[in-house]
């Protein structure tokens, strides 16, 4: 991911997490606290998320590779 890209996904979420705010709590964040809630929220979650995603990589390849060893057999 390029820098730029970055930007403009941090930028994306930040409009939508302030969006989500305000409909759904009646909740106006300023650019600025929604940013810190954004960096917040890939800190404390990015990780879980990362590991899930990791977790759920190793499964397909376990299963696509024992599918292959039984069709090998």
């Amino acid at each position: 991911m390029t820098l730029n890209s970055a930007r403009r996904s941090a930028t994306l979420l930040r409009d939508r997490l302030s969006k989500y705010c305000a409909e759904t709590f009646d909740l106006e964040l300023e650019q600025f606290d929604a940013e810190f809630f954004v960096d917040f929220i890939a800190k404390e979650l990015g990780p879980l998320f990362y590991n899930a995603g990791i977790e759920e990589a190793i499964r397909t390849h376990q299963a696509w590779s024992e599918r292959i060893q039984e069709e090998m057999d």
